[in-house]
């Protein structure tokens, strides 16, 4: 018997016409014409019959016999025929327990009309959750369990007016005349209102695109899948997958290839879950692959996977991905791949609108969207991640983009992060000669108090080394933009004691501006000798020649150059460095030239730390009384300048040596005035330091209750901000309270 996709292209071809003109003719599209001639649409609804009949010009018993040949065959009277249409379920479903109780959970529902709405990136198992749910369920639902695919993202999705004229006239309905979506919806409504029927409806683009599908008040009830959240749907529950924990898709992947397999190799077995991305599609594509290729060892699957430029063919997941790709508007097409850039794992909403361009609102709007599409995760406010298939298919489009502008997006990222660290140095040290080589380039709105500045670094300091190297390893991002980054820190680096960190970013720096910026070569010189001297003094075996070399180098290089006011301290730095290993005598000779030079050069700004640190050595020397007074001067000359570290120091030495002296009152008091200092001043690492002191003065007070609560509290500060030599000391105190 002769089908109605065969009949129309017989007709089609007899009257002369294309599937463009015929479907010109009829009022409809090319694609649906095509679908009905591939027999993809077998019972089109019948205004498009009617008008096929009118363009084909049909009449008398042809178009009677035209109209019969597409009219969906009614079941017999009397007949008891139950439409179960779900599709099997897929053949290794594992895990998913939370959210497939979830869901079952809902539909004990005793309220009419339940509707789940299941949502997810693409390939994260949303139809299968949503088939293992629906079998389960089926004795729940005696009237049936119907299937409908929406193809939301698919080029030619198929006609909402096809889908309920297919959907009333399987539960026993007649379509009403004339058939508008309006009409046909309120008819499914009311044949789904007398049953109870179990609706899938599968791939839904948006919340417009299913609403008119699903059921009323009545026993009947609906699961929507969908990649993109579905909040406009009121009477939906939301159930929203992410991927899956590690354990789950290590045994998804032993369903696909045997347990024994991934027994035998569980270090390669997490390889393969991690590069699949904990994706249960791409494990799934992935397992198949291997359970079909025997003899290969799970570990020559991993490796295959390690190449990125092969991942994505190797795990399956790029027609899946380039579907919801497709379906984006033009501004979050050309925005995505942006995103995908950096080598970080995450974005805040300012590092993404200096990708984009655009300002911080525009961007995040744009990230929210994304977030309702599941092309990006939200792991906290403020913050989007992309998945890693999907970034490695975004990065693909990115490579599409001109060198050029690839260069420009990150150049916008380095300078937005040069500006907060120049803002942190504002604030923090005013009076710094460095400000002179900044010049107010890096000048920014934004945070504008310590706190805040600080906390923007906080949140993004985990990525400002990878930023910093994949910025110098991008041709077109200027070396003076990078070079301010590791300049701008340097009092973030020493405030949170991020030796490190400081150490990684200055090296990269010093390699872009060595032998064409001296001014900027010298001070990260300097910048390096005081963090590889930290690091040196924090650590088991004290070794500060790295520290010396930098240091000496940087004294030369501002020999050289001629600046008295960055000789002068470059000349405190280095009195401070060799004051930390065992040359005390070298380090107050190089103290005291500082001090001179600052001193004839009038810069009383800069010398209360210098004060301070001579002070200390003179102290280690046995000379107290001069410590006393150094550390006085230099209190009072850093509140005659507003030097707020200067004088925390100042007070933390002055208090430090009365509680050494027995004089624990005044040691209290100084020391708590000095707390107060560092931490206005955002300074934690000294700040846990004079904590700890504290701690000891009132230990010495008789006050052990009070000693022991400051003791914990700068244990907790020195584990995150101080070396591993304070951390020690604190916990010996603590354990001997």
């Amino acid at each position: 018997m002769e089908s109605f996709g065969a009949r129309l292209r017989r007709l089609r071809r007899a009257a002369g016409l294309t599937q463009e003109t015929l479907a010109e003719a009829a009022g409809l599209s090319a694609q649906a014409v095509g679908a009905l001639e591939r027999g993809e649409r077998r019972f089109p609804h019948r205004e498009t019959l009617d008008r096929l009949a009118d363009a084909l010009d049909l009449a008398g018993d042809a178009r009677t016999e035209f109209a019969a040949a597409g009219a969906r065959p009614r079941t017999p009277a009397g007949t008891t025929a139950v439409p179960r249409e779900l599709p099997g379920g897929v053949a290794a479903f594992t895990g998913r327990e939370v959210e497939l109780d979830r869901v079952l959970g809902l539909f004990a529902d005793p309220r009419p009309g339940v509707v789940v709405a299941i949502a997810g990136m693409a390939g994260v198992g949303k139809t299968a959750l949503a088939l293992e749910a629906g079998h389960r369920l089926a004795r729940r639902f005696p009237d049936g369990s119907l299937h409908l695919d929406l193809r939301g993202h698919a080029a030619d999705p198929p006609d909402p007016l096809d889908l309920l004229d297919r959907l009333i006239r399987e539960l026993g309905g007649e379509p009403p005349t004339p058939l508008t979506l309006g009409s046909a919806s309120a008819r499914s409504r009311s044949v789904l209102a007398g049953k109870r029927v179990l609706l899938l409806l599968d791939n839904a683009r948006d919340a417009a695109h299913v609403a008119p599908l699903l059921p009323g008040a009545g026993g009947s009830a609906a699961i929507v899948t969908s990649r993109a959240a579905l909040p406009d749907l009121p009477q939906a529950h939301q159930v929203l997958l992410d991927v899956l924990p590690e354990p789950d898709a290590l045994r998804l992947l032993a369903a696909e290839i045997g347990a024994d397999r991934v027994a035998a190799e569980p270090a390669a077995a997490r390889a393969v879950v991690r590069l699949c991305g904990y994706l249960p599609l791409a494990l799934h594509l992935a397992g198949a692959r291997l359970a079909t290729r025997p003899s290969w060892p799970v570990a020559h699957l991993a490796h295959r996977l390690g190449d990125e430029s092969r991942r994505l063919d190797e795990t399956g997941v790029r027609t899946s991905f380039a579907l919801a790709f497709g379906a984006l508007d033009d501004a979050a097409a050309r925005a995505y791949p942006l995103l995908s850039l950096l080598d970080v794992p995450e974005l805040s909403v300012p590092v993404a609108g200096r990708l984009l361009d655009a300002p911080d609102r525009v961007a995040e709007n744009l990230l929210e969207r994304l977030t309702d599409e599941h092309l990006l995760t939200t792991p906290a406010p403020g913050w989007y991640r992309l998945h890693d298939l999907l970034r490695l298919y975004a990065r693909e489009h990115a490579g599409r983009l001109p060198a050029a502008e690839r260069a420009a997006a990150i150049t916008r990222v380095v300078e937005l992060c040069a500006s907060v660290a120049w803002q942190s140095m504002a604030l923090v040290s005013a009076a710094s000669h460095r400000h002179d080589w900044a010049a107010g380039r890096w000048a920014a709105g934004g945070p504008a108090t310590t706190e805040e500045v600080f906390g923007w670094l906080d949140r993004h300091q985990a990525h400002l080394v990878t930023l910093v190297r994949q910025a110098a390893a991008t041709p077109g991002v200027p070396a003076e933009a990078i070079a301010a980054v590791g300049l701008g820190l340097f009092e973030y680096h020493r405030a949170r004691a991020r030796w490190r960190d400081a150490i990684q970013v200055d090296e990269v720096a010093l390699t872009l501006v060595d032998g064409v910026d001296p001014v900027a070569a010298a001070t990260l010189r300097n910048d390096l000798g005081v963090a590889e001297a930290e690091l040196a003094h924090g650590g088991e075996a004290a070794d500060y020649r790295r520290s010396h070399a930098h240091l000496r180098r940087s004294l030369a290089d501002w020999e050289e150059i001629g600046d008295p006011r960055q000789l002068a301290g470059i000349l405190n730095n280095l009195c401070f460095v060799f004051g930390l290993g065992d040359d005390v005598d070298e380090a107050i000779e190089f103290g005291e030239r500082g001090l001179a030079l600052n001193r004839s050069l009038g810069l009383r700004h800069v010398e209360t730390l210098n004060l301070v640190n001579l002070g200390v050595l003179y102290g280690r020397q046995g000379d107290r009384s001069r410590e006393l007074a150094y550390a006085t001067e230099a209190v009072a000359v850093g509140e005659g300048t507003d030097d707020l570290r200067g004088v925390a120091y100042g007070w933390m030495r002055i208090g430090t040596v009365h509680r050494e002296e027995g004089r624990y009152a005044d040691a209290v008091e100084e020391l708590r005035r000095s707390a107060e200092l560092w931490r206005a001043a955002g300074v934690r690492s000294y700040e846990a330091m004079t904590l700890a002191e504290l701690g000891r003065a009132y230990a010495g007070l008789g006050s052990p209750v009070r000693a022991r609560e400051l003791f914990t509290e700068a244990l907790a500060m020195l584990r995150e901000y101080g070396g591993a030599e304070h951390v020690a000391a604190v916990r010996a105190e603590l354990e001997a309270l």
